[in-house]
Order: C-alpha cells, then sequence, then structure tokens
C-alpha cells in the first residue's frame, strides 16, 4: 500500500465498477483507496475517495454513512477550492438528505451546488447540480418547477456528450412526468392523467437507450423497474413485464434496495394480469428481503403490497395480519424517521446556534417579513432557475388598496396582505411561483405556460380574490386586482417580458381595475 499508484488504480476500479451497476465492488475498492490515501496523507485523494464512497452510499441505500462521508469530502473540497468537485459533492448531499426526509435542507444544498456549478462554468457539475435541485423541487411538491431544471439538465449533458448524466437527468424526469401523472389523476382529469403518463413512459424508455449505450447497469435497472411500473399503473401489464424481464436478465447484482423494487413491481403486474400465485411469491419473496436488509420503507411497501395480494386471493386473515404488521412498521418507521433527521442535523451543523442562525438569516433573505411569502430576492432566483424555458409571469397589483389603510387602518391592510398572499399562494401551489414585489404589487410565474393558457389560470385567481370574504376583518371591505399577463413565448428576454407586463398592469389600471390583460391592442376586458 505505499505505491503513489495504489489509492489511484483502486479509484479506477471503483469507478468502471459503479459504471457497470456493481455499487458493492465499488464501495470495497473506494475504501481500499481510502485507507491507501490517508497512508499517504494526500488530501485531493482522500475527498475523491469519500466522494465515491458517498455516492456508492447513496446507491445501495446507506444514507448515514453516506451523509458522513459527504460532509468530510465537501468540507475538504472546499479548502481544497476545488469548484467542480464541491459542486458534485454537494449534489450526492442533497440526494441523500432528500433519502433522510430533509427535503428544505436539501433544496438549500442543491441551490449551492447549483450556484457552485455555475460559477465555474463546469458542463458535468452543473448538469448534476441542476438534477440534484430539480429532484428536491419534486419532493418538495413542486413538480412543475423541478421540470424545466431536469428538462435544462439533460440538454447540458446531451450537447456535452455525457452519456451517463444524459441518462439519470432523463430517469429523474420521467418520475417527474409520473408525479404530474398522480396530481392530475387526484384531480380526476383522466385525459391529463394518461397524457402525462405516456410522456414518463417515452422519457424513461430514453434513460433506458442512454444507460444501456453508456452501460450504467444501475440507472439501467432503475429505469426499466420505474418504466415497468408506469405500464403497470396504465394497464400494460405485457409491457411491464418485458421490462421486468429484461432487467433480471442484466449481469452482475444491483444491490438489495433495486432488487427488492424489482420483486414489488412484478407483484404488482402479476396481481393486475391475474396471476395472482406468481404475484403472492413475488410479495413474499420481496417482503422477505425487505425484513433480511432491514430497510423499513421497503419493508413498509412490501407489506402493504402482500396484504393487497392476500385480499385479492379472499386470504382475509392473511391479510389482516398485515396490515396489522404495517401499522406496527409505520410507527417503528416514524421513530427512525426521528432519529435519521436528529443525526443528519447533528453530522451537518457546526453548531445548533449557528446552523439556526444561518437558517433564519436564509429566511429573511428570501421570505417577505409581513407575509411570509417569496419575497423579490427569490423572484429573481427562480427566473435566473427558468433561464431559457418557457413560462409566463403576470405582474398584479391590489385596486384602491390606499384607500384600505386610509378606511380601516393600515392593521386591516395587513391582515389583507396576508390573506391574498395565501391566496395567491394556494392556487399556484402546484403551477408555479407567486411572490411579493413590495407594497400591494405580487408577481407570478407559471413555467411551461404561454400567454394564452396563463390567461385562464390568472382569471381563476383574479375572481377568487374578489369573491374573498372580508367580513371578519372588516365588514364592507372589498378588494380586486388589475393584472399584466406576458411570456416567452412572446418575448425571450426576462427584462423585457417585466416591461412588458407592467405595461399591460397599467393599461389594466386604466382601462377601469379588476380585469386581466394580456394584449397590447387587443385586450380582454372582464367584468368587476
Amino acid at each position: 500500500m505505499s505505491d503513489q499508484s495504489v489509492p489511484g488504480d483502486d479509484l479506477v476500479q471503483s469507478f468502471g465498477l459503479m459504471d457497470k451497476g456493481d455499487c458493492t465492488g465499488a464501495m470495497r475498492f473506494a475504501k481500499s483507496a481510502y485507507l491507501a490515501a490517508q497512508q499517504q496523507g494526500d488530501p485531493e485523494m482522500l475527498a475523491r475517495c469519500m466522494s465515491q464512497m458517498a455516492w456508492c452510499c447513496m446507491r445501495l441505500g446507506d444514507v448515514e454513512a453516506g451523509l458522513e462521508c459527504a460532509v468530510a469530502a465537501r468540507r475538504l473540497w472546499s479548502r481544497l477550492e476545488n469548484l467542480p468537485e464541491l459542486a458534485r459533492i454537494k449534489a450526492i448531499e442533497t440526494f441523500l438528505l432528500l433519502d433522510t426526509g430533509l427535503s428544505d435542507d436539501a433544496f438549500e444544498m442543491a441551490s449551492l451546488a447549483v450556484s457552485t456549478a455555475e460559477s465555474c462554468n463546469d458542463p458535468q457539475a452543473l448538469a448534476f447540480a441542476l438534477n440534484a435541485k430539480g429532484v428536491a423541487l419534486a419532493v418538495c411538491r413542486q413538480v412543475s418547477m423541478a421540470v424545466p431544471l431536469l428538462e435544462r439538465s439533460a440538454a447540458i449533458a446531451e450537447s456535452a456528450s455525457l452519456l451517463g448524466f444524459y441518462a439519470f437527468a432523463l430517469l429523474n424526469l420521467g418520475f417527474c412526468h409520473a408525479k404530474l401523472a398522480e396530481e392530475a389523476e387526484a384531480s380526476e382529469d383522466k385525459a391529463a392523467a394518461a397524457s402525462w403518463l405516456g410522456h414518463a413512459i417515452a422519457t424513461t424508455d430514453e434513460a433506458i437507450s442512454a444507460a444501456a449505450a453508456c452501460g450504467d447497469l444501475w440507472i439501467l435497472r432503475v429505469a426499466l423497474g420505474n418504466c415497468a411500473e408506469y405500464h403497470a399503473l396504465r394497464g400494460d401489464v405485457a409491457s411491464a413485464m418485458v421490462h421486468l424481464e429484461r432487467s433480471a436478465a442484466l449481469p452482475g447484482e444491483g444491490g438489495s434496495s433495486l432488487r427488492i423494487h424489482y420483486l414489488y413491481t412484478l407483484a404488482t403486474a402479476r396481481l393486475r394480469s391475474g396471476d395472482l400465485t406468481g404475484a403472492l411469491q413475488a410479495a413474499q419473496q420481496s417482503l422477505a428481503l425487505a425484513d433480511e436488509t432491514g430497510q423499513i420503507d421497503h419493508q413498509l411497501n412490501a407489506a402493504a403490497q402482500l396484504g393487497r395480494v392476500y385480499e385479492a386471493l379472499g386470504q382475509y386473515e392473511e391479510a389482516l395480519a398485515l396490515q396489522k404488521r404495517f401499522h406496527a412498521l409505520y410507527v417503528r418507521q416514524s421513530g427512525e424517521t426521528t432519529q435519521r433527521l436528529a443525526k443528519a442535523a447533528e453530522l451537518r451543523a457546526e453548531t445548533s446556534q449557528l446552523r439556526a442562525r444561518a437558517r433564519a438569516l436564509a429566511a429573511e433573505a428570501l421570505l417577505d417579513a409581513l407575509t411570509g411569502m417569496p419575497n423579490r430576492r427569490s423572484f429573481e432566483r427562480m427566473v435566473e432557475d427558468l433561464a431559457g424555458s418557457e413560462y409566463a409571469l403576470a405582474i398584479l397589483d391590489l385596486d384602491h388598496f390606499k384607500s384600505v389603510n386610509d378606511h380601516y387602518s393600515h392593521l386591516v391592510g395587513d391582515d389583507v396582505l396576508r390573506r391574498v398572499s395565501r391566496t395567491l399562494g394556494s392556487h399556484v401551489a402546484d403551477l408555479g411561483f407567486a411572490a411579493r414585489l413590495g407594497g400591494e404589487e405580487f408577481v407570478l410565474i407559471l413555467p411551461r405556460h404561454d400567454t394564452q393558457r396563463a390567461v385562464s389560470v390568472i382569471e381563476e385567481l383574479r375572481l377568487a380574490l374578489q369573491d374573498i370574504d372580508w367580513s371578519d376583518i372588516a365588514p364592507g371591505l372589498r378588494t380586486t386586482a388589475s393584472v399584466g399577463l406576458c411570456s416567452t413565448a412572446e418575448i425571450p428576454r426576462h427584462d423585457e417580458i417585466m416591461i412588458r407586463a407592467d405595461q399591460r398592469l397599467y393599461a389594466a389600471k386604466h382601462g377601469g381595475r379588476n380585469r386581466t390583460v394580456w394584449r397590447d391592442a387587443d385586450h380582454l376586458k372582464y367584468a368587476g
């Protein structure tokens, strides 16, 4: 182990095995390289080894060990001032934090990863960081905002011929499309749900092709499993089985997590096809492996699935027993989640006081003090993230708001601003982003909307503001809003979009207020 080439040689072996999907073997060689680097006192090699071990842990599902490696590697890369590697480890830490349940911290870390990657102009680091931020947004239920980031990640990776990063971006983009299908299904929009599920399948099939082309068997296994699940949801059991059979035929082992997911999806497909015996066998194997590994998230899913199979078989006593076990696992999971959150917070914080202060400062910097909604700075960050993608932008101003302060008091005016902020936030929560620019002026961003498509969303919101019942605050109080609307479909530059939207807001005010203006000459008018 005294040979200077040994750490590097072992790390190259680790990278090669990782590319082939052998995460266990990759971890073994990464640890060997780490021990050799320790003996040699090589800080850069130590940082590379810990970054690789963190990524191996993420893929293997060993979140706590992965976070320890990621935090240590991040500190080393920061001291070494290696910005591309610093961006990469921040992205890896993002994925680990998401697996821990710290979604807010994960989004913060992902934002730092993107900022770091953009500052060093490294396409690989930027593609990976954008991917992490997109997934963080999706987990935070901001799927419509996640999609443009993942599309940008895929575009950067494809243009730089980074096939593995391209496959990974497409994999997560397909996941977002499936989430949009779920949202549409929950809203009982069957046509939209079917459309988004079709997008999920098409995008994930692209990920499968890219992963197969670059030989990344881990991404290939995940993509095949996801696509099989999407086909099963659509009722196309034959296609689901084709993907599962292809996954089963891949060489090597993908790790216990992927094996459990494979068996779980196989049970779902067989159950939908009416093969109850085959479904029972796969579900039992899935739960047995989850019990063997002690991965409680998988145990929960497998227990629920096996319970459904028993119910379909008419074995209600067994189904009831599985339901009781599911409840016990759920209670245990809640306790373990709390412990993991505490451990992750301990790992990431230099001291609890400094960490609390940092969060307070971050909140102050990005949130409006009166309403608690995003402020102008937060809005500007969101616009930067959407650079190059399609979106509509609306500037909204409350009509005659000065008279509210004059006739009812500034305290009532503040209550009006807070309630309007909540109304704006709830109406665009699943579609986009709302912020307070200052005073009684607000801005809304709707990703993947052109002007025409955005009109109905904004009009629904304007009418909701008009119909707010203010009797609990001040009897007789009524508020309306004027809106100016524009989009990248008309004008590509953001600063020009803001100017045009502001001009249309001015036209709405001078056209009688309580209306949306979305054209320059022939604008629409709505009765107030």
